[in-house]
């Protein structure tokens, strides 16, 4: 058999309540699989193969477009627990019947409505960058952010998850390498 990493795993599909859902999976296999829920204008592919890789070496990583999501059909809905919704259903229809769950921003808002819905799917929740319902987002640059121009579409993450110092960004420079690694991989 073979053991994919991020940059290899092959995209699959799976139909459930009337979605296409678009997925990977990949790791150590045996185990509570993680599940990954992204961030606002973020696929599968926007994950830091640094991170999936690294948390694949001891478990199953599944990667997935929740509905009207890139490769996945469907609408996107437009509620926390419309999305909440559809990613249990994707779950379910993988057969699964517990699930550690990681939700990074909106993917976290996402991730607590998994846990909501489906307390007993979820054995572990783990929020990264999420903020609660109601956060006081006064302070925040989000309409700037994403109404600006980059000179690379792809720099638009450099001003979102990282700071403006020369580090940060260099930091930032490393991890898109990494993200469009594998577009790369992929075309060979």
């Amino acid at each position: 058999m073979t053991q994919h990493n991020h940059q290899t795993a092959p995209t699959q599909f799976i139909e459930a309540h009337g979605i296409r859902f678009a997925y990977r999976r990949f790791g150590r296999a045996g185990g509570v699989p993680l599940v990954f829920n992204q961030h606002f204008r973020g696929t599968m592919d926007h994950w830091d193969p640094a991170v999936t890789d690294g948390l694949a070496g001891n478990r199953e990583v599944i990667l997935f477009n929740n509905a009207g999501v890139s490769s996945s059909s469907g609408r996107v809905p437009t509620s926390f627990q419309e999305m909440g919704a559809n990613a249990i259903s994707f779950i379910k229809a993988l057969g699964l019947t517990e699930v550690d769950v990681l939700g990074f921003s909106i993917g976290g808002m996402v991730a607590q409505e998994i846990a909501i819905q489906a307390p007993d799917l979820v054995r572990r929740l783990i929020l990264v960058g999420t903020g609660p319902r109601g956060a006081d987002m006064a302070t925040s640059r989000s309409a700037e952010i994403f109404a600006a121009t980059y000179d690379s579409p792809e720099y638009l993450w450099l001003a979102v998850h990282f700071s403006p110092s020369p580090s940060s960004q260099a930091a930032g420079l490393a991890f898109l390498e990494r993200k469009l690694s594998r577009d790369v991989a992929t075309q060979r």
